[in-house]
């Protein structure tokens, strides 16, 4: 999907959120001020539904504020304490700049309400790909219970079909192990939800593992969840019609690339071998916002021009 077509989804979230049309009159005011704050006079945003930042994107972009400066301010608002400054986006650039030990930092004032806050930096991140379903999930939680959105309120916001929001929200329902598993990308969300059928937490965390250590695919976990359940707990996760599973004999290296895959794509994959020269590479996607997101990440586009 191009970056534009993106946007457009999304910044549609974003009129709905603040009823207002998209351009405000030009006799209006517009209620920013570009100034030099100091650093330490920031706080991170309360709301930032992104938890984890790599080392390797910071370190580059310490790298891009020595050689160029800070292209593009943060953006903050008064705290309502009265004291200091509370972020509202540029998350990375604050971290990059403080490592550097930069005293000041160029933003731009706004005012915000808290649910503006939050729902402006989940479409920032979404943007971006940056957040893991994890994280997407969470913040769709918050506005639901903090702000009173329903799941259809909170899709117009940020762009997609309320079916799509439900689906994110259902990975809560996972035990904290299997929730770590998919924030770290070792299972995808299309990993986790069938495990969701089987109920008890305890089984639920197992099976996870068995799919990790034996690589199963998102369609392989649904249909030894299926039986699972058909059977009334009397096959475990390691059988299959009552025979064991097949040993997975591919090289570690392939298995490797399976894994990396899968994290850099948050969706199932599945590389087959037809014999030492040739095979084939699965893509699994589970929505047609999903494809989008899984072909925009690969370059690609499913419309194009």
């Amino acid at each position: 999907m191009p970056p534009e077509k993106s946007a457009r989804r999304l910044g549609r979230g974003l009129d709905a959120l603040f009823n207002t049309p998209a351009a405000p009159p030009s006799d209006l005011p517009v209620a920013t001020a570009l100034r030099d704050i100091p650093v330490s006079d920031i706080k991170s945003n309360p709301f930032q539904p992104r938890k984890t930042f790599k080392q390797e994107e910071l370190a580059e972009l310490q790298e891009s504020l020595k050689s160029n400066g800070l292209l593009q301010p943060v953006t903050v608002r008064e705290s309502p304490t009265g004291k200091g400054f509370e972020l509202i986006a540029g998350e990375r650039r604050l971290r990059a700049a403080t490592a550097l030990g930069w005293k000041t930092i160029p933003a731009v004032v706004k005012e915000f309400t808290d649910q503006e806050i939050l729902t402006l930096a989940l479409v920032e991140n979404l943007q971006r790909s940056d957040l893991n379903p994890i994280e997407e999930a969470e913040g769709y939680e918050k506005l639901i219970k903090e702000f009173g959105h329903t799941q259809q309120s909170v899709a117009t916001m940020v762009g997609k079909d309320r079916s799509t929001v439900a689906n994110v929200l259902r990975i809560l329902q996972l035990p904290q192990p299997v929730r770590k598993f998919v924030e770290e990308g070792k299972l995808t969300a299309g990993q986790a939800r069938p495990l969701l059928a089987l109920e008890s937490e305890t089984r639920i965390t197992s099976f996870a593992r068995n799919a990790i250590d034996n690589g199963w695919s998102a369609r392989e976990i649904e249909s030894r969840v299926r039986e699972a359940t058909a059977s009334a707990g009397t096959r475990t996760p390691s059988t299959r019609g009552g025979r064991p599973a097949k040993p997975d004999t591919r090289p570690a290296e392939l298995k490797s690339l399976e894994q990396r895959l899968r994290k850099h794509l948050q969706t199932d994959v599945t590389i087959s071998l037809k014999d030492d020269k040739r095979g084939s590479i699965i893509i699994e996607f589970y929505s047609p916002d999903d494809l989008d997101r899984v072909s925009e990440i690969l370059g690609l586009t499913t419309n194009p021009q």
